[in-house]
């Protein structure tokens, strides 16, 4: 039977609120010096209110005995900016496990992470902070599914207010909006044997680098929270940086910060959220 702890945090405060979003830093051995260096004169520079990393903080397999080390080595960099995280399906890919993980976190004053899904009110807004999981334990999915109690959880404690939603994996209803070739046709990208773009019609910006990676289940955790969410933000998906409304929620998608993974196929990038138009800044790092 699955148990979920979930943490409800308040932090009072106003005005307008500015959040750094970093998704995939993937420190490793190698490369790291570059990845840490860019993250540090990012943080420096936008000074936000929060920074939210988007899971895979470390690359799990490089790092299988010392992934404090490395997991440190990215949250140095934060100083006194407060600081949230979810998981991401690499993160516990070693001898850390997600629990020891959250420990090594809490050790930072500055850090805003409780456990696996929490809510946090910050700035007059409602932040939820989901696990996404790793893998699938059975057969039809390959990664992880947002399961129904934490679905509960969300609404629970959004409380019929607007969120905006953190988490690792993209939900499987944007594969809805994308189109599959068998061959190549105009502004589609090749990913493995086939081709994507997304459908026309369909009112984007940024782009589709590749094949989103979602669930191949869907548990409808986006129909069933989208009455409460203005906006949701993920990771995952190295190369895509899109942003596209559906159910009426504005999806947010954050390309690969780290320059140790893809970074030769895509520069590597952060996005400034600014909470109250929902309008976000890329900057490549």
């Amino acid at each position: 039977m699955l148990v979920f702890h979930f943490y409800y945090y308040i932090i009072k405060s106003g005005g307008m609120m500015k959040i750094l979003l970093i998704a995939d830093v993937h420190n490793r051995p190698n490369g790291s010096k570059k990845t840490l260096k860019s993250i540090k004169n990012v943080i420096e520079k936008t000074k936000c209110d929060l920074i939210v990393f988007l899971g895979d903080i470390v690359h799990g397999p490089a790092t299988p005995k010392n992934y404090e080390k490395y997991l440190r080595q990215v949250l140095d960099l934060t100083g006194d900016i407060p600081f949230a995280a979810v998981f991401g399906n690499h993160d516990d890919e070693c001898a850390t496990s997600k629990e020891e993980i959250l420990n090594i976190m809490q050790i930072y004053d500055n850090c805003l992470t409780e456990n696996r899904n929490y809510v946090i009110e910050m700035m007059g807004e409602t932040l939820l902070f989901i696990d996404s999981g790793s893998y699938f334990d059975g057969e039809g999915s390959f990664y992880d599914t947002v399961k129904q109690e934490q679905i509960d959880f969300a609404i629970e404690k959004i409380n019929h207010k607007k969120a905006i939603l953190f988490q690792h994996i993209i939900v499987p209803d944007i594969m809805d909006l994308i189109d599959e070739f068998a061959v190549k046709v105009k502004g589609s990208v090749r990913d493995g044997k086939k081709f994507y773009k997304f459908k026309k019609n369909v009112a984007y910006k940024g782009k589709l680098g590749e094949r989103p990676c979602p669930p191949d289940i869907n548990t409808g955790e986006l129909e069933k929270l989208s009455p409460y969410l203005k906006a949701a933000c993920f990771g995952h998906d190295h190369k895509n940086d899109f942003e596209v409304e559906m159910m009426g929620v504005k999806l947010i998608q954050c390309a690969g910060s780290g320059k140790n993974s893809y970074d030769k196929f895509c520069r590597s990038s952060v996005k400034i959220l600014d909470t109250k138009t929902l309008e976000t800044e890329k900057i490549f790092i």
